[in-house]
């Protein structure tokens, strides 16, 4: 059998999915030929003492715990995937319990280093159901989970022998090689959700084949990285965890549309996109900051309205996501540079003057025009939602659509350029394992 190295990403209040975690990969997997690397991100159950002993049952378990603030898996994945001395990977969440003959199962089905493959997920009814999953209840909780059950279930599941499906998701298993060289990771800009939609795009990219494996499944608790524990029951904790992350969801979304233009998980053409805005009229911030991160960058002709315009952009797009992660502002101000953060200085400008308005395609229009009544600027706003898919459509030439000027110079697809980066910069850091 090829070797994996199981990855593993865990955090605070978490110790008891680990250690159920770890046990099922004892019992269904041939562990003693693989690797197991464990990230603890944050700790407050003695969790790393509690693994150090663990290794008498594991033969290659390894441990890494974070001392400082939360980096979150869009980064710690890369420290560990880093890490792992075979060239098969597998990213688990702390939250999972894998099936039986988990191993197995991965190998027969990652052919080859084009291939990324997704194990499917089993999940109690939380969330809604969809073709991609299945949902059922063996417990929410590890004291609670139905172990036998579903170790009984999942012989049934495998028995069908269900064909493959295409998509993407965690737990996932890929080649080393092809997750670093390819891929370079994940963007680590996406803090606190929409790293794996953007993977995706970026794997169809790079030509990889993305494939679902039934046999190769997972229980899944659901959400408790990403959430916290207990972020499903109805009470004042859940209900702020879950209202926190719903705003920091809001800013990965608009980070997402800065990037590709829509939100989607099939790549579509993305072009530079200039929106120069007249403001003759008083600005309201929220109109402009509700259509900026459809364009590449803004320009303004009020130049203490680009400067707030900055100002409030940069304050949203971190501070959701640091309250999440409770980062300090000096931790905060410490370690921005591990992630590819964007430049609101670049992207919101300041001119009177339409030739100092760069481009490949310029869209302008007074913002009179855009605010005049609400029928006015839904369908009006609808147009800059999807400029992306106007502009390919559009030859290039000049144009005026209702409230707007279009001037498309140049329709270079810029897709190619945010399929990968350097993930180097993801892994600076003193983490050491044991």
């Amino acid at each position: 059998m090829k070797k994996i190295s199981f990855c593993i990403n865990t955090s605070r209040n978490e110790r008891e999915y680990l250690l159920l975690l770890l046990n099922s990969l004892k019992e269904n997997t041939q562990i003693e030929n693989h690797e197991v690397l464990v990230f603890i991100d944050s700790d407050n159950q003695n969790t790393y003492e509690t693994l150090i002993e663990y290794k008498k049952s594991i033969p290659d378990l390894k441990v890494c715990r974070n001392t400082k603030c939360p980096l979150g898996h869009q980064r710690n994945s890369a420290i560990l995937f880093n890490e792992a001395k075979n060239d098969i990977i597998c990213y688990l969440q702390s939250d999972m319990v894998v099936g039986l003959e988990f191993d197995k199962h991965i190998i027969e089905n990652l052919t080859d280093e084009n291939t990324v493959l997704s194990c499917a997920r089993i999940e109690p009814p939380i969330h809604p159901e969809s073709p991609e999953k299945i949902t059922k209840d063996f417990g929410l909780e590890p004291d609670e989970f139905k172990y036998d059950e579903f170790k009984s279930y999942v012989k049934e599941l495998q028995s069908e022998n269900r064909p493959n499906i295409g998509g993407h998701f965690a737990p996932f298993a890929v080649y080393k090689k092809t997750w670093f060289d390819k891929l370079g990771s994940f963007d680590t800009q996406f803090r606190c959700s929409r790293e794996d939609s953007d993977t995706i795009i970026r794997m169809h990219l790079l030509g990889l084949n993305l494939i679902q494996s039934w046999n190769a499944c997972v229980y899944h608790f659901t959400c408790v990285s990403s959430r916290g524990t207990g972020w499903y029951k109805n009470n004042e904790e859940a209900q702020y965890k879950n209202m926190l992350q719903s705003k920091a969801d809001e800013q990965e979304l608009k980070r997402f549309y800065r990037k590709w233009g829509y939100f989607g998980h099939m790549p579509k053409p993305v072009y530079d996109i200039t929106f120069n805005v007249e403001l003759d009229y008083f600005a309201d911030l929220n109109v402009l900051k509700g259509i900026e991160p459809y364009c590449t960058r803004m320009y303004v002709s009020d130049n203490n309205v680009a400067k707030q315009l900055q100002s409030h952009l940069s304050f949203e797009s971190y501070y959701y996501s640091n309250l999440r992660w409770q980062y300090t502002d000096e931790y905060w101000e410490n370690n921005k540079q591990f992630f590819f953060l964007n430049d609101f200085k670049k992207r919101i400008k300041y001119t009177e003057v339409k030739e100092n308005v760069i481009g490949d395609n310029i869209v302008s229009f007074k913002f009179s025009d855009l605010i005049k009544n609400q029928e006015n600027f839904e369908n009006s706003k609808n147009i800059l939602t999807n400029i992306q898919d106007l502009i390919h459509t559009t030859d290039i030439g000049d144009y005026e659509h209702g409230i707007f000027t279009f001037n498309i110079k140049e329709k270079n697809n810029l897709q190619d350029q945010k399929s990968t980066f350097d993930y180097k910069k993801v892994l600076t850091g003193n983490f050491k394992f044991k």
